[in-house]
Formats: C-alpha cells, sequence, structure tokens
C-alpha cells in the first residue's frame, strides 16, 4: 500500500463541518473486534456530528490484509506501521482542530496507548457482543477481507478497556441508531 501525506489528513476523507449539538470536537476511537460494528457507529457519528471520519481498515499495507485474507492473525510487529499511521491521522486532526472519529480494532492497551501519544485526548468508546452475534454479522458481511475465521484470534488478542482508561463500554445487540444516540448522549454530558 504506497501512502502520501494526503493519506492522514482528515480532509482527505469528508470535510470538517461546524460543531454539532454543542459537543466540542474532539478525537473519538470506536473500537473492538470485527464485527462489532465499528464502521456503521464511526459512519453514524460522523453523520450526526460531521467530523471527519476514517475506517482504520484502509490503513493496513498490503502484507497485512494477505494475512488476515488467508486466515492469518495480525501480529504485534505486524501492526506496527497501521498503529503509527492511525495515529498520524488522529494527530491531524487535533493539529486541525476538526474532531474526528476513528473505527479502529485497537485491541491491546498498547495499541490504545500508542493512538493516544503525544499527549492527544482520545475518547475510546468499546463495542462488544456476544460471540455468535459478531459470528453472524461477519457471515452476513461481504467485501472485507476479514473471514469470520478470524474472529477467535481477535477475541483472544482482545483487551477489553479497563476502568482507568478513557473507554466507554457498550453492548451492541440494539439498533444503530440507538448506540449512535447513547453516544451522543455521553458525549453531550462529557464536559472536557
Amino acid at each position: 500500500m504506497s501512502l502520501n501525506s494526503s493519506a492522514f489528513s482528515p480532509d482527505h476523507v469528508l470535510p470538517a463541518q461546524p460543531a454539532a449539538h454543542g459537543i466540542a470536537k474532539r478525537l473519538i476511537v470506536v473500537m473492538g473486534v470485527c464485527g462489532s460494528g465499528k464502521t456503521t457507529i464511526a459512519e453514524g457519528l460522523h453523520n450526526e456530528l460531521g467530523w471527519p471520519w476514517l475506517d482504520a481498515d484502509t490503513l493496513h499495507d498490503t502484507n497485512n490484509i494477505a494475512k488476515m485474507r488467508d486466515g492469518i492473525p495480525l501480529t504485534d510487529l505486524d501492526r506496527k506501521g497501521w498503529l503509527e499511521r492511525c495515529h498520524a491521522w488522529l494527530k491531524s486532526c487535533a493539529d486541525k482542530n476538526t474532531g474526528g472519529i476513528l473505527a479502529c480494532s485497537a485491541l491491546k492497551r498498547a495499541y490504545r496507548n500508542r493512538l493516544c501519544e503525544q499527549d492527544l485526548n482520545v475518547q475510546f468508546v468499546y463495542l462488544h457482543a456476544d460471540e455468535g452475534t459478531l459470528h453472524t454479522r461477519l457471515n452476513a458481511r461481504s467485501g472485507h477481507f476479514m473471514p469470520a475465521s478470524q474472529l477467535p484470534s481477535q477475541l483472544d488478542t482482545l483487551e477489553p478497556p479497563q476502568p482507568d482508561e478513557p473507554a466507554w463500554s457498550l453492548l451492541t445487540l440494539h439498533q444503530p441508531a440507538e448506540i449512535i444516540a447513547e453516544i451522543m448522549g455521553l458525549l453531550k454530558a462529557k464536559k472536557n
């Protein structure tokens, strides 16, 4: 995958809009294993808030995509460059004060810490559901390089956010609109 500097600009995804709903612009990472609804919820938040958003899957290099497509779990080393690109996109949003919404698995605490480096104030939204629901969703989707067979390795790798991390935990068994409304309420209630 060839990335140029524009790949890190929030403007390349969708232009920033004025602050919506009285919510201060901030960085949000919608996280969880495959099938948890990250992309759907991140895009829905973008539609509500008008902030730039990005699916972190677009920042994987061709080697990572090939491994995942072949059912080979990624290692920490495989994810290193990807996490750097995710952090760079968030940093660009922070520097431009556009707000930003990143759909990113962020499975381990170390990955989340990497995304927050350089004092980025990131709010994580951890989406989760039971394994049966996740399998059903993965088997129903098309056009994605991540096969449903990768779910067990993601669940094995997952380190759910701990109470000392800036994360909200949401069970995603309801309709996306309800989950988005719940996140919007949490954002309105958050003062900084």
